[in-house]
């Protein structure tokens, strides 16, 4: 069996290299079960080089969050970070399922409301995702990160990564919506307002528009209310 040449790890067979490309063809097609955790588990008997290691405990994380296994997922996708060694040539042929599980963690922990511990994995995804990401994830990993400084206080922070969703997504609703709030948050009121002005040119029929309006009436008084 021929070795694939994005493969770089130490299974010279080709089952590894081949077992994930089956694993992933059902993840794209939203077919994967206990049945491909249980396959990616067996290769780590093959497989010695710690970034592949790591690849694959990523990959059944990964499986275990669409299976809504949250707890689960959160267990192997942790041991999978913690497995990467990033100073090795190999960590080149792993940074997608890296990437892609220090996001996935960091969603977890904040839908738990744990938002500190989410803060460090999300910040993890910064160095690699305008590789791996397009700009509507690398938007959610600014906003998710802005939603954690937030709700830890830490404004000026989230306010960094407010106005970095809103670079990534510049007519995005929701985004602006975030960023106003942000600048509300931090007393920068005329950005604020600014901001709600430029929502009530481009999403008047955004369902987050209501709901800006409403908070635009309430922080900014009558600057922030356009006819």
């Amino acid at each position: 069996m021929t070795v694939p040449d994005w493969y770089t790890g130490t299974d010279t067979s080709g089952d590894v290299a081949q077992t994930i490309e089956s694993v992933i063809e059902r993840m794209d097609a939203e077919a994967a079960d206990h049945s491909d955790i249980d396959s990616l588990h067996r290769l780590l008997e093959h497989e010695r080089d710690a970034n592949w290691r790591s690849f694959l405990l990523g990959l059944a994380g990964t499986i275990h969050y669409e299976l809504e296994e949250e707890e689960d997922a959160a267990a192997i996708l942790k041991r999978s970070i913690d497995g990467y060694r990033i100073f090795l040539e190999s960590f080149d042929g792993v940074i997608n399922v890296y990437t892609q599980s220090c996001y996935t963690l960091g969603v977890i922990l904040h839908d738990a409301e744990r938002f500190a511990e989410a803060i460090v994995y999300l910040l993890r995804c910064l160095p690699f995702m305008h590789e791996v990401f397009d700009e509507v994830y690398m938007a959610n990993v600014h906003l998710f990160l802005e939603s954690c400084y937030a709700e830890t206080g830490q404004i000026e922070r989230g306010l960094v990564f407010a106005e970095a969703a809103v670079f990534s997504q510049p007519d995005d609703c929701e985004s602006l919506e975030r960023l106003m709030i942000a600048y509300g948050a931090a007393g920068q009121q005329l950005k604020a307002t600014e901001v709600f002005h430029l929502m009530a040119t481009r999403c008047r029929s955004h369902e987050s528009f209501a709901r800006a309006a409403e908070w635009a009436a309430r922080h900014l008084g009558e600057t922030g209310v356009v006819n």
